[in-house]
């Protein structure tokens, strides 16, 4: 293998991941909030508002990430009238498709607090908000914080699905210096050790806080 070949075309390389982790933080930041929101509207006791989320959950759940980035690429354009860019439709479709599994998982994190501390969060006279604020959710997030990491390292991966519709993310650019250099051995195996770079990180910083939760608890 020759690795000096593509190392003329390190920048594009460097690029393209930058694009894939403004991806992932934008759609990711967008599961954050979105997924809070349908996780305690699946709690909530209004019926509609819990089928709505249920809805919308299985239905990101269940359909391919690639399909939902295409469709936002092609067809949202349609309907609304607003082109969308191909970074803007990958970065929506990844951000929803996150906030269905991020619901979910804060959905267990919640339940998985006991009622014992609702009960005693009322006795003190916390309202309904900072009762969540103050005593559900920082309990939650250490049930959370695992398979949430695991569904970020996820996320920083299918960002390369972006490549469907032309997004310059990390692999599409690979893509692309393949055709240019006749090397795809040597560009596929760059590219591969790229996401780990990016992936891996995620990984060590969530053992950290959970580390450092245990420390707290003991």
């Amino acid at each position: 293998m020759n690795f000096a070949a593509i190392f003329q075309y390190a920048p594009n390389l460097v690029s393209g991941a930058l694009v894939t982790l403004r991806i992932t933080l934008v759609a990711a930041a967008l599961g954050l909030v979105i997924g809070l929101g349908l996780a305690l509207a699946r709690l909530a006791r209004v019926r509609l508002l819990s089928w709505i989320a249920y809805a919308y959950i299985e239905l990101f759940r269940t359909t391919p990430p690639l399909v939902q980035i295409v469709w936002f690429y092609f067809v949202v354009p349609v309907l609304t009238g607003h082109e969308l860019s191909s970074f803007q439709a990958a970065a929506l479709a990844l951000g929803l498709n996150e906030a269905a599994f991020l619901a979910e998982i804060m959905r267990a994190g919640i339940q998985g607090v006991s009622t014992t501390q609702r009960d005693a969060a009322r006795v003190l006279g916390l309202t309904t908000f900072d009762t969540y604020r103050f005593v559900i959710l920082p309990q939650a997030f250490r049930i959370i914080l695992p398979p949430a990491a695991t569904t970020l390292m996820l996320l920083v991966k299918t960002t390369a699905l972006a490549s469907a519709i032309g997004t310059l993310e990390l692999m599409r650019v690979g893509q692309l210096v393949t055709t240019a250099t006749f090397r795809p051995i040597e560009v596929l195996t760059t590219v591969a050790l790229a996401y780990f770079l990016l992936t891996y990180p995620i990984a060590i910083g969530a053992r950290a806080l959970e580390r450092s939760f245990r420390v707290g608890q003991g």
